[in-house]
């Protein structure tokens, strides 16, 4: 589904193109992915690396590749968190840490690091795979230092993703085998699992590109608001609050996905399932100092400070409350499965409590989350949108391809369903289904003039045409989710929204 490669309006000529500038307003829409793009961007220290990290994820032939490079970061973050006395449910007070056994602990971590290990096997491509085993064959067959050096100063570059992926993974195992010799002593000290700490910690930050990102640092993969009540709320508010309150909803609902890890096991519950929860009340704690020294302090209306000061007192609770909880009851299986459903079921709470202060409609506080997060009201929102969208990129090409007529309201048109569509709907896309997306809205930002000349209108309508292709062959694959299986489409609705965009 590429609807225009890598041509854009710049690159077409200027010959081919008038003054006239469709009529868009006063100013140019805002385009909801510049908006959230910016957002993700700003969050993460290393956009570069970003950028290439997401190119190499959208050629990655691996089914559920966003989920599991998900489940990959968030362990290596939940790693780096669980070596963090802080983070950890003991008591240091009822038991000094120096007297105390961690092998416990360091058991948790095991599990962790071999779910890490076989999430980055499934993440390569198995010919890359084997280039780099066979490389690394090489390299310690050598008998030539030199030869050798130079073979591990080019592997430690991490070129690419793959690369970076690979030698994370060499990390691990190591680290593995020395935490299984280490799992046979009598007593592993706090200082031994300190120690061991240090080493993960050192492999996961020096990594190029899957070092994970901190709090409230957000990736365009996996961190996006679904759910439409709360986007259309968003959409409504200015600066800074719509900045501030996208942050704090994008956090709530990231602890929602982590939790859903918690899961049980044969004999209890995965023993990574407390590195989880560590993260979990990490990152709350953190998203409480954010609401309390940011959306309170610089939102300005009173409810909205309010609502914040709030939720952050609330969240702050039950996460020194699920600690405690913890803390008494160990490595006990069902209270680690309960401490997650109680925890997902307050964030929830949450989510609620914070949409109704930013949405001011009525009926929003009597929403249950079910509604407000309804998959069904998810598709049918994305269908709506897809079918308005194909259906303007159509009648954009009828326009175009008929020399005396004028292009100008056809691409005002479409230019404001842009906006519109990227302020909810994309958000409610999947990943792989983004780049079809992204290719047109790059045509329509660049393109600054009505194109007059019949090759830059013949292109322009080309782009138009296999983007309604993409367009409706993703409103197909959305009908047939289970979500909406058997649901009619409502095409009257979509056909308001259609008259809408076409009469402005």
């Amino acid at each position: 589904m590429n609807p225009a490669g890598d041509r854009s309006a710049a690159a077409r000529g200027p010959s081919e193109v008038t003054v006239l500038r469709p009529d868009l307003g006063a100013a140019s829409p805002r385009l909801a992915r510049d908006y959230f793009r910016e957002l993700l961007r700003d969050s993460q220290p290393h956009p570069g690396l970003s950028a290439e990290r997401e190119r190499w994820l959208r050629g990655c032939r691996v089914e559920g590749r966003e989920e599991r490079l998900f489940e990959f970061e968030m362990l290596l973050r939940g790693i780096e968190r669980y070596f963090k006395l802080h983070n950890l449910p003991i008591d240091s007070v009822a038991r000094p840490v120096v007297t105390r056994d961690f092998a416990e602990e360091l058991r948790d971590v095991r599990d962790a690091l071999g779910q890490a290990i076989k999430l980055s096997r499934r993440l390569l491509d198995p010919g890359e795979d084997q280039r780099m085993l066979f490389r690394r064959y090489v390299e310690s067959q050598l008998v030539d230092d030199r030869a050798r050096r130079a073979l591990l100063e080019e592997e430690l570059e991490e070129d690419t993703p793959q690369e970076s992926l690979f030698l994370l993974r060499q990390s691990f195992e190591s680290l593995r085998t020395v935490v299984d010799s280490l799992l046979k002593l009598e007593t592993v000290s706090f200082r031994v699992f300190h120690e061991v700490g240090n080493l993960a910690l050192r492999a996961i930050l020096q990594n190029q590109y899957f070092r994970p990102f901190r709090p409230l640092e957000f990736c365009i993969e996996f961190d996006r608001v679904k759910s439409v009540p709360i986007l259309d709320a968003l959409r409504r508010l200015g600066d800074p609050e719509r900045r501030l309150f996208t942050t704090a909803f994008l956090g709530l609902f990231r602890l929602l996905h982590y939790l859903t890890y918690v899961r049980p096991a044969p004999k209890g519950v995965e023993r990574r399932s407390r590195v989880v929860l560590s993260l979990v009340r990490s990152e709350s704690l953190t998203l409480v100092g954010y609401l309390k020294t940011e959306v309170a302090a610089r939102s300005g209306l009173r409810r909205h400070q309010g609502a914040a000061l709030r939720v952050a007192r609330d969240l702050g609770r039950h996460a020194e409350a699920a600690g405690k909880r913890l803390r008494h009851e160990g490595t006990d299986s069902a209270a680690v499965l309960e401490v997650a459903k109680e925890y997902a079921e307050e964030v929830r709470h949450l989510v609620l409590r914070l949409a109704a202060a930013v949405d001011a409609r009525p009926g929003v506080e009597e929403m249950t989350f079910g509604r407000l997060a309804s998959a069904v009201t998810m598709a049918q929102r994305l269908r709506n949108d897809l079918w308005v969208f194909a259906r303007l990129s159509r009648a954009t090409e009828d326009v175009l391809a008929r020399p005396q007529d004028d292009a100008g309201p056809s691409l005002s048109a479409l230019w404001s369903f842009l906006g519109y569509f990227q302020d909810v709907a994309y958000q409610l896309l999947r990943y792989g289904d983004l780049a079809p997306v992204d290719q047109f809205a790059a045509i329509l930002r660049e393109l600054e003039h009505v194109p007059t000349g019949p090759g830059a209108r013949n292109r322009l309508a080309e782009d138009c045409r296999e983007f309604a292709e993409a367009a409706d062959a993703c409103f197909v694959a959305v009908g047939r989710r289970s979500d909406v299986a058997g649901r009619r489409f409502d095409e009257s609705h979509a056909r308001a929204v259609l008259e809408r965009f076409q009469g402005s």
